[in-house]
């Protein structure tokens, strides 16, 4: 069964039957955290140029 025919039949519910169903999805749907995108971290200038710096144009990291 399709999202389409599954919202066709909850429409065709009478309205006790259309609330029950948004209640027990939501409880299923609810309960599931969605993941998390990390953010990113912003370097400052200060921070970019030590990065640079050290890891980059430093000839003892190679």
């Amino acid at each position: 069964m399709d999202a389409n025919t599954a919202y066709q039949v909850a429409k065709a519910l009478p309205r006790e039957g259309q609330e029950q169903l948004f209640e027990m999805l939501k409880k299923d749907l609810y309960s599931i955290n969605p993941k998390k995108k990390k953010s990113r971290t912003v370097l400052t200038e200060e921070d970019a140029m030590e990065y640079l710096l050290n890891k980059v144009f430093n000839k003892k990291a190679h």
